[in-house]
């Protein structure tokens, strides 16, 4: 019973903490609110904007699409199973699968998260 009382005094003296905390710096908490806001208005338009480094993006989207992307994710198979077979666990192989996943299906993914209209 001691052990739940000092378990809600100790809750109340936290939330007691972060409301004094909120009350002493609304100022620093507005302005973090409005640079937060600043951020997602200009993240609507990152998809669509700096055409300036589409010829990097296109070069690096092509090394993970080609043919060192498919050696990197092959390799990251071989070593989680290399590792798998050394702790006799499935784990690690299981993890260069997914790792060679993220590689193959990852640009794709990032690109539809990068070009999304809201």
């Amino acid at each position: 019973m001691n052990a739940i009382r000092s378990a809600i005094r100790y809750a109340d003296n936290v939330s007691m903490k972060a409301a004094t905390a909120v009350d002493s710096n609304h100022k620093s908490l507005l302005l973090m609110l409005l640079v937060m806001t600043a951020i997602y208005a200009s993240a609507a338009v990152a998809g669509t904007s700096g055409g300036e480094f589409q010829g990097i993006y296109d070069q690096v989207k092509g090394w993970t699409e080609g043919y060192l992307g498919k050696a990197i994710a092959l390799f990251a198979f071989l070593l989680g199973l290399g590792v798998g077979v050394a702790r006799q666990s499935p784990i690690p192989a299981i993890s260069g699968v997914v790792f060679a996943l993220f590689v193959a299906f990852g640009p794709d993914i990032i690109e539809g998260i990068a070009s999304a209209v809201i």
